[in-house]
């Protein structure tokens, strides 16, 4: 008696397909929300304070912050597959011992930042860092607690802003050298590009408030609507940045996987 014919377990996805439905799926979530708070929290269409506070851009405990943290960990693992696949599948891909450092520090870096973003980890470490050296400067004022006191705008950014430009910097140069082709790199400067957007909002917005002045006198508004609109730029230069890494690293994922054989084994070694 023969065994029965197996069944086709094939899946075909479309490359362009897949980028195109990322790029669409992700894009229209991002313009849903933008417009959700503009309707809901700037004009108020609707007087429940809970569900406005759902959509609410400004806030770390709505849906916008859940959105950005799913994209960053979704990047992420991304990440973590393409450098599985450089070590298990294809290790007659890895050129040196670099590249898999710099997949693995890249990996961990989103990894890092899909944590820090729903926890608001550098926030509150810049601030707590703010205000240990804000009590040492008044007894014990050195070179640090000096350049802090006249910094213009949020702790976090006198922090971790130089760690985050180092890490980019060493990013761009690696992925330069090892993308597949150039549309990822332009991907990932465009990603890079409304990340640096973003920190100038962002810095902006923790300086004095005189800054919006011209703002709020061309536009015949009030402070807080400028800050709102101000923050919901900052939050979307963020999401559409996540969106353009998505897509350089799925398009990386796909030039490395092209028809992957899955089987499964007791015990894997890599030589």
């Amino acid at each position: 008696m023969t065994d029965p014919s197996p069944l086709l377990q094939t899946l075909k996805i479309g490359k362009k397909r897949l980028l195109y439905g990322i790029a669409l799926f992700w894009g229209s979530l991002i313009l849903f929300l933008a417009l959700a708070d503009i309707f809901m929290n700037h004009y108020e269409l609707i007087d429940s304070l809970p569900l406005r506070r759902l959509v609410n851009i400004t806030r770390d405990d709505g849906l916008p912050n859940w959105f950005s943290s799913i994209q960053l960990l979704s990047v992420s693992i991304v990440l973590w597959i393409v450098l599985f696949v450089l070590v298990y599948s294809k290790p007659n891909l890895i050129r040196k011992k670099s590249e898999k450092i710099g997949w693995g520090l890249s990996a961990l870096f989103f990894t890092y930042l899909a944590v820090d973003d729903g926890s608001k980890m550098h926030e509150r470490m810049g601030t707590a860092f703010r205000n240990s050296i804000e009590a040492r400067h008044e007894y014990n004022p050195g070179f640090i607690s000096n350049l802090f006191d006249v910094f213009p705008s949020y702790g976090w950014q006198f922090v971790f802003v130089p760690i985050f430009g180092l890490i980019a910097i060493f990013m761009l140069l690696f992925l330069f050298k090892n993308l597949k082709t150039k549309t990822q790199m332009i991907f990932i400067l465009l990603g890079f590009f409304c990340y640096t957007c973003s920190v100038i909002i962002d810095f902006a917005e923790g300086m004095d408030v005189k800054v919006y002045d011209s703002v709020i006198a061309f536009f015949n508004t009030d402070l807080y609507s400028v800050e709102h609109f101000s923050r919901l730029i900052e939050e979307v230069f963020e999401m559409v940045g996540n969106t353009f890494f998505m897509l350089g690293f799925t398009n990386q994922l796909i030039n490395l996987s092209d028809n992957w054989n899955i089987q499964w084994v007791d015990s894997l070694k890599v030589k």
